[in-house]
């Protein structure tokens, strides 16, 4: 598995709803995801791009 570079901003800012059922009682999942505790749900959130062209 390879890292990705990053460029400055490394924090992970919450998630505030579930993207299957749209619950918000969500808590964190094995250090890189969130379960969502109302469908059971685990699931990652990952930033593919920004507004910003190169």
């Amino acid at each position: 598995m390879s890292e990705e570079p990053t460029s400055g901003r490394t924090r992970q800012l919450p998630v505030f709803h579930c993207p299957y059922c749209g619950d918000e009682d969500l808590t964190p999942h094995e250090d890189q995801g969130w379960r969502c505790s109302a469908c059971l749900r685990a699931f990652s959130v990952r930033l593919i791009a920004t507004g910003v062209q190169e």
